[in-house]
Order: structure tokens, then C-alpha cells, then sequence
């Protein structure tokens, strides 16, 4: 190994704590990319002259990279719901409090989709699960 190679890995050829291998970064290799970089400072000077002269497409680009995009943010919901009961009569639960008001639909929605993805996790466990066993009751046949 080159002796620089031995400052910035261990002796199991691992890169050491705090060392890149690439401490210059990726290179730009789009030759677009390289020429908006070169010129960001002018390209961002004029975007802003722009804005500021009543451009309202580049006062748009401009405030929106120094507001971030609004994200509605969903309250929390109680509903009232028989955790023990299965899948599919907490999904009828869900489907009655979007119907009554209780909550909105597309909280129901979200709330349904996250049903579902329990539903085939639920699934998968039990597939295993009975999996193991005929694995076992084969092993003691073969045995």
C-alpha cells in the first residue's frame, strides 16, 4: 500500500474515523451542472435583481428557496376502537368515524393504508410461523 493510504486507513484497510476517501468530493462530470456551479454567484445575483424589478417567476424561485414548501401537519385523532377485535372490524370502525364526522377522510384513508400494511405483516408472520412448523414436523419425520 502506498504510505498514503496507511495515514487514512486502519490496519484492516478500513477508512479511519473522520478520514474521507474523496476528500475533494464527487466530481461534476455534467458539463450543465458544471457551468451553472462556475456561475451560481451571478446566476443567483441576476434571479434576485429579477425578482426585486417585479419578475414574479423569478420572485417565485427566490422565495421558495428561502421559505420552505407549507406541509399540512394532521392533528391527532381519537377514535374509539376495539384494539382486540381483527382487521377487518377496526377497519369497518375507521370507515363509521370518517361516515359520522368523527374524522376527516383522509385521515380515514391514512388510517385504512396503515391497516393494510398490517394486515400483510400480520400475514407474513403467520406465514412463517406455520412455515417453521411443517419445517419441524418434516425434520422429525425425516429423523
Amino acid at each position: 500500500m502506498p504510505d498514503s493510504t496507511h495515514k487514512t486507513r486502519d490496519k484492516k484497510g478500513r477508512w479511519q474515523r473522520g478520514v474521507s476517501g474523496n476528500p475533494q468530493g464527487r466530481p461534476v462530470s455534467n458539463p450543465a451542472r458544471r457551468l451553472l456551479m462556475e456561475n451560481a454567484e451571478n446566476l443567483v445575483t441576476t434571479a434576485i435583481e429579477m425578482a426585486l424589478s417585479g419578475d414574479t417567476a423569478a420572485l417565485n424561485t427566490c422565495l421558495s428557496r428561502i421559505i420552505p414548501q407549507y406541509r399540512p401537519v394532521q392533528e391527532p385523532v381519537n377514535i374509539d376502537i376495539n384494539t382486540d377485535a381483527d382487521l377487518t372490524v377496526i377497519g369497518r370502525q375507521v370507515v363509521a368515524a370518517a361516515a359520522t364526522g368523527q374524522v376527516a377522510p383522509d385521515v380515514a384513508a391514512s388510517l385504512l393504508q396503515g391497516l393494510g400494511t398490517l394486515a400483510r405483516v400480520t400475514e407474513i408472520e403467520l406465514l412463517k410461523a406455520r412455515l417453521e412448523a411443517i419445517e419441524r414436523v418434516l425434520k422429525a419425520q425425516g429423523e
